[in-house]
């Protein structure tokens, strides 16, 4: 199997262990990204030009999103280099046993439901984890309205919204005060952020179809997909949330979902 490698390049360490890998790898099996390969003083390509069955991540659940983005048909596996994530799994003293058994090609993987959005028509890259709807500036609201498969949900003012899939649950919706949803559901967690009147979280079968309106806006607002990939939206655009019909792939590794909320540091 060949593999394409993406790394956090502000971490000393992340650099370190891809230089373990190269060091294990067989010639030729690890393709390295090209700001990743100048540092590193070899050849490279960008990632979206790979020609590779995998891409392994080298840093934190950030590192994993941003490889999605670029490549998003590939599935994925992180190590996770700081403290434990959720999507970047291999710690890195399992990190050479990983890499010896996803060359082997033995590590199944697992699909997950992911998020896709529309604004004004135009679709943005879907989404791992959530995509938000916010302000713009700081100290500045949106009144907007939701509505699930043209039924009106509610109306409100505030920060905005986060749209979250069941991996994304315990992300930027779970600080909202959204509830954790085990991964392997397929839901959409809406989780309002600050709004007036003061309303509840919802989790919504995977079928439906979430709009958004903005009614009136201080200011400009945005969706931001997964931290990386955002959109402005002006007043009286609409916001079409729903389940895309590709999924995500990971490669899984040891441990489960509970074992991961039970060494999580909230």
């Amino acid at each position: 199997m060949k593999v394409g490698v993406v790394a956090r390049l502000d971490l000393p360490p992340a650099l370190d262990m891809v230089k373990r890998l190269l060091a294990l790898a067989p010639e030729g099996s690890l393709v390295l990204e090209e700001r990743l390969a100048e540092r590193l003083g070899r050849e490279g390509k960008r990632v979206e030009e790979m020609e590779v069955e995998a891409l392994l991540t080298v840093g934190g659940d950030g590192t994993l999103l941003q490889a999605h983005h670029l490549a998003p048909h590939l599935p994925l596996l992180g190590i996770h280099m700081g403290r434990r994530g959720f999507l970047a799994e291999v710690p890195p003293s399992e990190a050479e046993e990983a890499l010896r058994k996803l060359l082997a090609g033995e590590l199944e993987v697992e699909r997950r439901m992911a998020l896709a959005t529309l604004v004004g028509g135009e679709r943005l890259p879907d989404a791992i984890n959530e995509a938000c709807l916010a302000w713009l500036f700081p100290g500045k609201s949106l009144s907007f309205r939701v509505e699930v498969d043209g039924e009106l949900l509610y109306e409100a003012r505030g920060d905005g919204l986060v749209v979250s899939t069941p991996t994304g649950s315990t992300g930027h919706s779970l600080s909202a005060g959204g509830p954790v949803v085990e991964p392997g559901l397929e839901a959409l967690v809406l989780s309002p952020l600050s709004v007036f009147p003061r309303l509840y979280s919802l989790v919504l079968p995977a079928s439906r179809r979430v709009g958004v309106e903005v009614l009136r806006a201080d200011y400009e607002a945005s969706v931001v997909v997964d931290g990386y990939v955002s959109r402005r939206v002006q007043e009286g655009e609409r916001i079409l949330f729903f389940k895309s019909e590709r999924p995500v792939s990971f490669l899984k590794w040891k441990g489960s979902f509970y074992e991961k909320l039970r060494e999580r540091k909230w």
